[in-house]
């Protein structure tokens, strides 16, 4: 997750349509896309300069590894991305570029660390955007004020919980940390979009490249607060791998976490900030796939017990995923009924699904311990999870349907 800053040209590009696919992809465009083949040390372009307009991009996994392709703007923001590209696959990815000048692209082997990264020059004219229907950029305005009430809500509570931290009320500051980062958890396709505030709040020891890169955040502290225990030691999934216990052994203390809080305080401000300007412009197919990639957050790192790994308190993140989700999807709805009343039902019934599922380990004003979700409870989860992942992967094609 962490990334580095890079100068570019432009804030304005819009991503068009990412597609995963296996094996060749469909060239879509007479020149043909960009051929990215993304290895375990290389990210090789067949070149390094395109056109303004729509800029295509075929990335052929040739690595061992899962890997993912990103494409960096003005202000180091996310123009567009393809995740979970396993190895011997391909996937698509089309961004519209409407301002000539330097940009940058990445592949993330593992999809950990800073991503290997190459210069991209785009020549030409500048370029009027596509348009967008205007029913879809009222649904995204009325998103972004829910996402900035989120912020407000996360920027009181994680000032709560790093004074409970900084207090040394370690016993407070468990207690508030699943609530603390439940706002985050709703908003992620929004704090996504700036890949160096995102990692610096939500980053895992595996984003560390095994302790190469400064581990800070959230996570940070929540290792700090539950310390790794012997028996959870291990490389399976779900586990604290050996280095990461070492380096908490070695790292671990009240100072260092303070300093840590303190930095993670500073990072949600800036978000929140960032977000409030006047100038912030979220992308129009980042909004519409919002649904999506907040349900695949839960299939991709939280199932497995990855994500909150030293508390277990992965469940306070799939129902705040599962709420970013839906209200997004709230947003939307109009446009969805209007052009796929089934396509809404069928959303609604998988939504209540995996709620129902997920409220049915609630624990007072809380959640049970991951821990007490047994393998076959997870692989049901999983499924239902899948399920509304595939539905909600046709909403960007009917909203943005002319």
């Amino acid at each position: 997750m962490t990334r580095r800053p890079v100068v570019a040209a432009a804030a304005a590009a819009v991503v068009i349509a990412p597609v995963l696919l296996a094996g060749c992809t469909e060239k879509s465009n007479s020149e043909g896309a960009i051929a990215v083949t993304s290895t375990a040390d290389a990210c090789d372009l067949a070149t390094t300069d395109a056109t303004t307009g729509n800029v295509d991009f075929t990335v052929t996994n040739s690595g061992d590894k899962v890997t993912e392709f990103y494409v960096y703007g003005n202000n180091n923001r996310v123009l567009g991305e393809v995740e979970n590209i396993g190895p011997g696959l391909s996937g698509n990815l089309t961004v519209e570029i409407v301002e000539p000048g330097t940009y940058t692209v990445a592949c993330k082997p593992g999809m950990v660390g800073t991503g290997i990264r190459t210069e991209l020059n785009v020549g030409g004219e500048r370029k009027e955007k596509a348009d967008v229907p205007a029913d879809v950029t009222a649904a995204k305005a009325q998103y972004l004020e829910y996402v900035r009430n989120q912020l407000n809500t996360l920027h009181a509570q994680t000032t709560s919980f790093v004074d409970s931290v900084k207090k040394g009320d370690l016993d407070a500051a468990r207690a508030q940390f699943g609530l603390a980062r439940t706002p985050y958890e709703r908003i992620e396709p929004v704090a996504e979009s700036f890949p160096d505030l995102d990692p610096a709040i939500d980053m895992r020891w595996d984003d560390t490249e095994d302790g190469t890169q400064p581990f800070t955040g959230f996570h940070r502290i929540e290792r700090f607060l539950w310390p790794p225990q012997a028996d959870e030691i291990g490389d399976a999934p779900g586990q604290i791998t050996p280095s990461d216990a070492a380096n908490a052994k070695e790292t671990d203390n009240p100072q260092a976490i303070a300093e840590i809080a303190d930095g993670l305080l500073a990072n949600v401000t800036k978000l929140r900030d960032e977000v409030n300007s006047p100038d912030f412009d979220f992308e129009t197919l980042s909004f519409v796939k919002g649904p999506q990639a907040l349900i695949d957050e839960v299939a991709a790192t939280k199932v497995d017990g990855e994500e909150d790994r030293y508390s277990h308190t992965d469940l306070w993140d799939f129902a705040g995923n599962l709420d970013g989700s839906e209200t997004a999807i709230a947003t939307m709805q109009p446009i969805i009924a209007a052009k796929n009343p089934a396509l809404m039902d069928k959303i609604t019934a998988q939504f209540a699904t995996v709620r129902d599922s997920v409220n049915s380990y609630r624990d007072g004003d809380g959640y049970v311990s991951y821990t007490e979700v047994t393998p076959e409870q997870r692989k049901e989860l999983s499924n239902q999870i899948d399920a509304l992942s595939a539905t909600l992967s046709q909403v960007p094609g009917i909203v943005l349907q002319q």
